[in-house]
């Protein structure tokens, strides 16, 4: 169906990207979007994720595809973004940052690239030696960065949805409503019956060594020292407050 503008998704590790990439591409296929999922390249590719993101530009058609989600502060320098359709989601940077420290200790898997591979274990070790308030206050900038591009992307583009996760987890069925809204794509029977249980958001139990550890909002709040909050409050509190997280 080549007579409908491309779109891509953009977000920051540990927003729910992976989970929303899949939920967005069963929207796409049931509005008959052809799909490309560059992300999927990048494992194996011996590209650095932004190099390969900045050189498919030149291959991304405006027309038809879906091209998946985009993680990096290089979505800055996208320029093709301002020509597709863009859904953007977010999540409070501090529960970012403990679902990070989790991840990338634990559960994450590891690129397929062996060079790629040999650098995430090699960080990997790195951050297993830290707590995980010594990796939020070390990641913290990062964050503050990803945030300010992301809401800068969405001010200047014309064609933009922001999601944000917390919803997404909560209220799960405004949450659809605002992505159907947006593509024209109503939820027929059989996009509910895809998405299946890949919109079920409820976890009983944390588990440390799942992808979904856990999805409450908030845990930064259960998982870091108080000092450590007002630390990261002060560093991410600006770019919070352009979203309407408060401190």
């Amino acid at each position: 169906m080549g007579d409908i503008k491309s779109f891509m998704a953009l977000s920051m590790h540990k927003a729910g990207s992976s989970i929303t990439q899949q939920i967005l591409t069963d929207f796409a296929i049931a509005k008959g979007y052809e799909i490309d999922l560059v992300s999927h390249q990048v494992s194996d590719s011996p590209m650095k994720e932004a190099d390969l993101f900045r050189s498919y530009q030149d291959q991304m058609r405006l027309q038809g595809v879906y091209y998946g989600v985009a993680r990096g502060p290089y979505v800055r320098s996208l320029k093709i973004l301002d020509r597709l359709k863009t859904i953007i989601q977010i999540r409070d940077p501090r529960d970012c940052l403990i679902s990070g420290y989790f991840s990338f200790t634990i559960s994450h898997p590891a690129p397929r690239n062996p060079d790629k591979q040999k650098n995430f274990e090699r960080k990997r070790a790195k951050r297993m030696q830290m707590t995980a308030d010594e990796f939020a206050l070390d990641r913290a900038e990062n964050y503050r960065m990803r945030m300010q591009i992301l809401a800068d992307i969405a001010e200047r583009h014309d064609d933009c949805l922001m999601l944000k996760y917390e919803e997404m987890v909560t209220d799960t069925s405004t949450w659809l409503n605002r992505i159907s809204e947006f593509l024209e794509q109503p939820l027929t029977n059989e996009l509910i019956a895809a998405l299946g249980e890949k919109i079920d958001f409820n976890v009983s139990t944390e588990d440390v060594n799942k992808k979904k550890r856990q999805v409450t909002p908030g845990d930064h709040a259960r998982k870091l020292q108080p000092e450590t909050i007002t630390a990261l409050n002060d560093i991410l509190g600006e770019q919070m407050a352009r979203y309407g997280y408060t401190v």
